[in-house]
């Protein structure tokens, strides 16, 4: 079977941010495998937004940003903390050769 991101033109990108380093996690062809794997990838216990609210999110534009409230108050705190911890998604498009 073919693989999906094949087919796509867009995929979703998944950028890790610990402290302030950033490193790409993985693609996907779909937002719902995406936003559940950066929850289970940072052990994210209480998401900043639900899955839904940050497809809407994304929808008016740009990236989606996801952190742990439990451990974090806001996005600055989980970007800029030593100890921070926060998920980046984003659609960028396929380029093939």
């Amino acid at each position: 079977m073919p693989s999906p991101i094949r087919k796509s033109n867009e995929v979703w990108l998944l950028v890790s941010r610990r402290g302030e380093r950033e490193s790409n996690l993985l693609v996907t062809a779909q937002f719902k495998h995406a936003y559940e794997l950066a929850i289970f990838e940072h052990r994210i216990g209480e998401p900043s937004l639900g899955e839904r609210a940050a497809r809407e999110l994304w929808k008016k534009g740009g990236p989606v940003w996801l952190w742990d409230r439990s451990r974090f108050e806001s996005l600055e705190e989980a970007l800029w903390s030593p100890v921070g911890d926060a998920v980046r998604l984003e659609k960028i498009p396929v380029k093939r050769a």
